[in-house]
């Protein structure tokens, strides 16, 4: 799994993907980082120091859920598969 390309994916526009949820269950969502697809009252208003980031991005990807509207992050070691549904730029 080519996690760069999926975060460039999800920066980029709508991705599809699978993972693993806690509970066994594969899950299916739709999900970008791409800030002009996020609700400007969904854009987060905390920034992370270098450290706190770097840490959360070795094991989890972040992604606004389309579906759910809300923001969600899955493990690296869970997703199972992904393609890009939808690219703006």
């Amino acid at each position: 799994m080519d996690i760069y390309n999926l975060r460039q994916a999800l920066y980029e526009g709508i991705v599809i993907f699978q993972f693993q949820k806690i509970d066994g269950t594969l899950r299916e969502a739709r999900g970008t980082t791409c800030p002009d697809l996020v609700p400007s009252d969904d854009v987060p208003k905390h920034v992370r120091t270098e450290l706190q980031q770097a840490a959360y991005r070795a094991k989890t990807v972040a992604f606004y859920d389309i579906d759910r509207k809300a923001w969600r992050s899955m493990r690296i070691d869970t997703i199972w598969s992904y393609q890009r549904a939808l690219k703006l730029s």
